[in-house]
């Protein structure tokens, strides 16, 4: 149930939400459930790849579109796990701090993992509005033909 518009939760609610969120992202996306995992992004969500070069979009704006993005990059992982998943929560309750290590199998074999971390800004439903990921790009865009259909 909503909440009526101008009743917000409480920061510390928020903050616990918002964790939550992040700890069902990472658990969805290792699962490959990229349908699923799409729902906790607004319709109109951004994400932010400062990093990005290459066929890796920049920017991916609206829900839809980050959904064709991932979806596209799990389709090369045989097994995608998290060796370190830390939240750091920030003075904003609506923005969270995440840094991971993935360790991806990949579907034409090898293995990929790198280090990164993101900014997740969330809006008044708990849905990721904006995400800003950074990488070492190196890694990534080596193996990044790996592990996408395109």
């Amino acid at each position: 149930m909503a909440l009526p518009e101008r009743e917000t939760l409480p920061a510390a609610d928020r903050r616990d939400r918002n964790i939550d969120s992040l700890r069902r992202y990472f658990r969805l996306l290792e699962e490959g459930a990229i349908d699923e995992w799409s729902t906790l992004w607004a319709a109109d969500g951004t994400q932010l790849v400062p990093y990005a070069t290459g066929a890796l979009p920049r920017e991916i704006n609206g829900r839809d579109d980050i959904r064709v993005l991932y979806r596209n990059i799990a389709s090369g992982f045989e097994r995608l796990r998290y060796l370190l998943l830390e939240f750091e929560p920030m003075a904003d309750p609506d923005l969270m701090l995440a840094r991971w290590r993935p360790l991806c199998q990949l579907v034409g074999g090898g293995i990929y993992t790198n280090e990164s971390f993101g900014l997740f800004r969330f809006d008044a439903e708990g849905k990721i509005a904006h995400f800003v990921e950074y990488f070492n790009p190196a890694g990534f865009v080596e193996n990044y033909d790996s592990f996408s259909e395109e």
